[in-house]
């Protein structure tokens, strides 16, 4: 699924393949592909194809990067590397999706799991930020029944951008496009105090925003794009993984494939 083009793109951001003590890492591009033909398929770790590597290999070493947080530092130093970083609006959204019987079992002790019961049945619910040009930002899970408004603070906490220049990196758009699941008068005074414009159609029970731009809002769409190019890879589309940071891994591995191909890179 590489070209050699986003390969020389990724390389540089990779960990080395020799580190300091002990024996040289198989290589990368194979565990990439691996990840990334788990991730398109959906297929359990154990038939994973023997020629591209071995199963355990690629698990151990996915636990070891997830870990380490490699795969959102790959997609910070992507978003980093984008000659528009998008800042003029960003996009939220959510979506649910279901869950295996297999996403279940794992013990509470082993890490956060973020399943519930939702009209979908046994799910977790993914919330997205993407940038102006439909470009994944930030990821955040919870149970499948939370509440969209309860992503939006984590979705926040996370995506802040270094230029390159001195001073704090930014984390702040000009603005945020969001359906009206985020219509609440608590959330458009905090955009507005943080001089976000909110541009969020209001709820019938709610008072109207003034803000509200109809032609901006149409650039909502973007945000639903990435959620369907997200679910093209199986393994996201349907949890599979017992623990949080493993299927947020996958989701990760997917929106790094978003920001690859955003490049153009194609040879």
């Amino acid at each position: 699924m590489l070209t050699d083009a986003m390969w020389r793109r990724l390389l540089p951001l990779l960990p080395p393949q020799k580190p300091r003590t002990g024996r040289p890492s198989l290589d990368h591009r194979c565990f990439l592909e691996a990840v990334l033909w788990l991730a398109r398929t959906g297929a359990p770790w154990r038939d994973l194809p023997e020629d591209v590597m071995n199963w355990r290999t690629a698990w151990r070493r996915l636990q070891r990067w997830t870990a380490a947080g490699i795969w959102g530092g790959i997609v910070a130093e992507l978003r980093a590397m984008a000659p528009n970083a998008g800042w003029d609006a960003h996009l939220l959204d959510s979506s649910v999706i279901r869950a295996h019987a297999h996403a279940a079992g794992a013990r509470h002790t082993s890490g956060e799991q973020a399943l519930g019961r939702s009209r979908g049945g046994f799910s977790t619910k993914l919330h997205l930020r993407a940038d102006a040009e439909g470009r994944p930002v930030a990821l955040h899970l919870t149970g499948g029944e939370r509440h969209d408004l309860l992503g939006v603070g984590p979705l926040f906490e996370q995506g802040a951008l270094r230029s390159g220049k001195r001073g704090r990196p930014r984390w702040k758009p000009d603005a945020v496009i969001a359906d009206k699941a985020y219509s609440a008068a608590w959330l458009l005074d905090v955009l507005r105090r943080k001089r976000i414009v909110p541009i969020i159609p209001s709820r019938a029970d709610q008072p109207r925003n003034p803000d509200f731009d109809r032609a901006a809002y149409r650039r909502r769409n973007l945000v639903e794009r990435l959620v369907g190019k997200l679910k093209q890879f199986r393994r996201v589309a349907t949890r599979y993984d017992k623990l949080d940071a493993h299927y947020l891994a996958f989701v990760q591995i997917a929106s790094l494939m978003v920001w690859l191909r955003s490049f153009g890179d194609k040879t």
